[in-house]
């Protein structure tokens, strides 16, 4: 039975470090890495959880799409 704070854990699972150094996930990884704590969100779902809940992350993705390329803001934190 999936619990509300597996989302958190899978979603700190995925955090990685840029070559630059910033903390950064990919849409597609967290959605991966949700499934395996059993919930099954679709990327449009993981999006809008990463903008209610991670304010401190912002969209840099080049193009159009649901795979989006989140990176955590300058002085910012994983809530």
């Amino acid at each position: 039975m999936p619990r509300t704070a597996d989302i958190h854990a899978a979603f700190n699972a995925v955090i990685q470090k840029n070559p630059k150094g910033y903390r950064c996930l990919h849409t597609d990884a967290f959605v991966s890495k949700l499934r395996e704590f059993n919930w099954h969100f679709s990327p449009k779902d993981a999006n809008d959880w990463i903008v209610r809940y991670q304010p401190d992350f912002a969209d840099k993705t080049d193009g159009q799409g649901e795979n989006r390329y989140w990176i955590l803001r300058n002085m910012g934190r994983v809530r």
